[in-house]
């Protein structure tokens, strides 16, 4: 090889050498510069098209903790709501009925069908009303018809009870709804609950 020859490819590999130096030493910091001062300016943009992205916006903050723990508790809240566990009492559909004939003036003799949830598993039965509505469409309170303490309570097995009431003395014939409100003590702890509804011909 001659030194004609050799001379061009060594310029060639000088300016290669000069280029990638120029590249490295010069235009890569330019670069890099113009991406953070991007990057700083639309800082907050970035982060939060980021978050958005992937679900994570405000992940693990005390905020969001506290809105999962209500999520949870209110699911909590429509799962024993949704399975009747979050009653004193349980009942199985239509097997409460009331005792017919019934004619104005009598007592009304409910057949109840009834046991206790978890929930209830230390409460005891402080009083109870019954509730009359006729074709008015508004509640009556009836009364018990052995006024007095409550000494009957129930157990985690389904009971039939037999409880006679005086019905209001103003009750309309016609059909009439019926249910007990009853009045729990929890732990020191007032707690309400009611019955189902029943339903009855009132006889004139």
């Amino acid at each position: 090889m001659t030194k004609a020859d050799f001379m061009p490819r060594t310029r060639t590999i000088i300016g290669l050498i000069r280029d990638f130096f120029w590249l490295g030493a010069v235009v890569t910091p330019m670069m890099l510069a113009m991406l953070y001062g991007l990057y700083s300016y639309n800082r907050g943009w970035i982060v939060s098209t980021v978050k958005d992205e992937l679900g994570i916006e405000g992940l693990a903050t005390e905020g969001t903790v506290a809105k999962l723990a209500d999520q949870v508790e209110k699911l909590g809240e429509d799962v024993r709501r949704a399975t009747g566990e979050d009653r004193v009492i349980r009942q199985p559909q239509g097997l409460s009925y009331v005792e017919e004939p019934v004619s104005v003036g009598e007592n009304v003799v409910l057949w109840l069908t009834v046991a206790r949830t978890r929930l209830g598993k230390d409460c005891r039965l402080r009083d109870w009303t019954p509730l009359f509505t006729d074709g008015r469409n508004v509640p009556l309170a009836g009364t018990r018809r052995h006024p007095g303490g409550v000494s009957r309570q129930i157990g985690d097995d389904f009971e039939k009870l037999r409880v006679e009431m005086v019905p209001p003395r103003n009750l309309i014939p016609g059909r009439i709804e019926l249910y007990l409100v009853l009045d729990y003590d929890c732990a020191g702890k007032r707690v309400p609950d009611r019955t189902d509804v029943v339903t009855y011909q009132l006889l004139g």
